[in-house]
């Protein structure tokens, strides 16, 4: 199974890639629109947000807009192999650099935060809001922990999928794809 896992995911990056930048630009904005929307229908206070890897949905553009609106951003941090995410309070302008798995994280050392809801982005997803992420277990981990936070897949609409559930996906509250 875990090879059937691999081969979609490779599958599923791929076509990420080979979409052009003009129309990716568009899905991108198309997302972060409905990102906003979302934020102020559930009143959002703390956002568990990401800098997109391996042409991951931007969300950067919607960032300073959910700032004004008061809503507190964090960045995720993988501390060590086999555990859960942490998240750190991050600005838009605040400096980053690229961590050991490449992934844009705060510079400097910031507080800790706790996001009562996630946007999470996701390699596939499925028509009932499961993931497929990267094989980490990153965010699985984190789901996993007490209280579990509101959950928002953010993915491209071309990458639904089908997927074998397994005894650790936890279902996303909502997906969030380009129009």
């Amino acid at each position: 199974m875990n090879m059937i896992r691999a081969a979609q995911r490779a599958a599923l990056i791929a076509e990420r890639r080979a979409i052009c930048a003009q129309l990716r630009k568009q899905w991108d904005k198309e997302i972060s629109a409905q990102v906003y929307a979302w934020c102020k229908e559930h009143e959002v206070k703390t956002a568990g947000v990401y800098s997109p890897i391996q042409a991951e949905p931007s969300l950067f553009e919607v960032f300073p807009m959910l700032a004004e609106l008061g809503i507190k951003l964090a960045l995720p941090a993988a501390p060590v192999r086999d555990q859960a995410l942490t998240f750190s309070e991050w600005k838009p302008g605040d400096e980053l650099m690229k961590d050991r798995y490449g992934v844009l994280v705060p510079l400097e050392a910031a507080l800790p935060v706790r996001p009562d809801v996630l946007f999470i982005p996701c390699v596939g997803y499925t028509a009932n809001g499961y993931r497929l992420g990267y094989g980490g277990g990153f965010y699985d981990r984190t789901l996993a922990e007490i209280p579990k936070p509101k959950t928002v897949g953010i993915a491209y609409r071309i990458c639904q999928c089908d997927l074998e559930v397994q005894a650790h996906d936890i279902a996303m509250d909502f997906i969030i794809t380009n129009l």
